[in-house]
């Protein structure tokens, strides 16, 4: 049985309870989150994986987690259709002042309540999204689920991705500045990186029209929060709208502060978790990895009565030593995936164990474990079988 750290809120009830049991220990085997700071104190050489309902990572130490040979996986995708309806809504606030208005009728007094309330309709004048252009800086899910709903709505929509997408509804162009200068509503969808860190700074918000909102469901990081005020104040940006609030913006005049809402449907917390879970799952029997952001995608039908997973710093020659110490210690090779990313690689291998070799399992691991490069190293039982639990 695995033990969980569990951060956030998760319900384990509906997971194998063979398997996964909430523990407060200092040394997980598994870490499930979904926005909060995963404490790097955490990530300790028994740590298998760090499993992140959500998209964002930005509060999971990465690289330490891969040194460490800890899977992190997120559920891009789970939450995109939440976040897009939320966009949409606040585009309509951006235009039509309804709060507002809901919030003057509900003082009214007269009866007949209509003709009273029809009097205030010239404060509450507003205009309309049809005909405007939208922007979008991040072409993701969300970002092409957004450009759709907004193409259909009336709207001329621009889009900028550092890899172009093949979209129907987007006129691309090569750069974040042409978004900034052509469209009356500027919506981030980027992840935080060191390069996306404070990329709509100063010199990039006077790129903007004035009468132009900027829309921010990426990172809050994103956004150079004392250039956005000033361009506020000053008048040179019509509104700022986070879904990442912060002291330095708060009561400020046309900057709109939502709390982290973006995914907080009950459908799409749903999807989420229950993606979370079976990723969860998946990679602690089988080794399976679909949605990693630190691993290499693997998959494999676990055929055999045992399975190695080897996770490893890619190099010229490394399966050759692995293969020549298996072939050493007798251990065949029934069927294998192998994958890269990046620097690293990861390796499914289905093979089947004599009884000896299980019980010298230990001395076998530390000498692939001495093979250079090597990061990880699982021994896992086919769970349909009666064999010894996974090491």
């Amino acid at each position: 049985m695995y033990q969980v750290k569990i951060i956030d809120n998760f319900d384990l009830s509906t997971v194998d309870d063979h398997l996964l049991t909430a523990s407060e220990t200092a040394s997980p085997d598994v870490i499930l989150v979904r926005s909060s700071q995963v404490p790097d104190r955490l990530i300790t050489p028994r740590l298998l994986l760090i499993a992140r309902s959500g998209i964002g990572t930005n509060t999971i130490n990465l690289a330490a987690s891969t040194t460490n040979g800890t899977a992190v996986f997120n559920t891009p995708g789970a939450n995109a259709n939440a976040v897009k309806e939320l966009i949409i809504q606040c585009l309509f606030q951006a235009v039509r002042p309804l709060s507002q208005a809901i919030r003057e009728t509900a003082k009214l007094t007269a009866d007949p309540l209509q003709p009273a309330a029809e009097q205030q309709r010239q404060a509450f004048i507003g205009s309309e999204l049809y005909g405007k252009t939208i922007g979008i800086i991040g072409l993701g899910t969300i970002g092409q689920r957004l450009a759709d709903t907004c193409y259909h709505l009336g709207l001329q929509v621009v889009g900028y991705n550092r890899s172009p997408k093949n979209l129907q509804h987007v006129r691309q162009v090569a750069n974040i500045a042409e978004v900034l200068t052509q469209a009356d509503f500027v919506v981030l969808l980027l992840p935080l990186t060191t390069e996306t860190s404070r990329i709509i700074d100063g010199p990039k918000l006077a790129l903007m029209r004035p009468s132009a909102t900027l829309l921010n469901f990426g990172r809050g990081e994103l956004v150079d929060n004392s250039a956005v005020v000033q361009a506020v104040q000053d008048r040179r940006l019509k509104a700022y709208i986070t879904d990442f609030p912060h002291r330095d913006l708060q009561n400020i005049p046309h900057i709109w502060q939502l709390p982290h809402l973006g995914g907080n449907t009950r459908e799409a917390l749903s999807h989420s978790t229950n993606l979370t879970f079976q990723n969860t799952q998946d990679f602690l029997t089988a080794g399976t990895v679909r949605a990693s952001v630190n691993f290499p995608t693997a998959d494999l039908p676990f055929a055999s009565p045992d399975r190695l997973t080897l996770f490893f710093k890619d190099r010229p020659g490394f399966w050759a030593e692995v293969d020549s110490l298996l072939t050493q210690n007798h251990i065949p090779v029934e069927e294998m995936v192998v994958n890269t990313r990046d620097s690293v690689g990861y390796i499914l291998m289905n093979t089947t164990l004599s009884l000896a070799q299980r019980q010298h399992w230990t001395t076998l691991r530390q000498a692939l474990m001495a093979v250079s490069g090597m990061i990880r190293v699982r021994l896992l039982a086919n769970a349909s079988a009666p064999f010894s639990p996974s090491i």
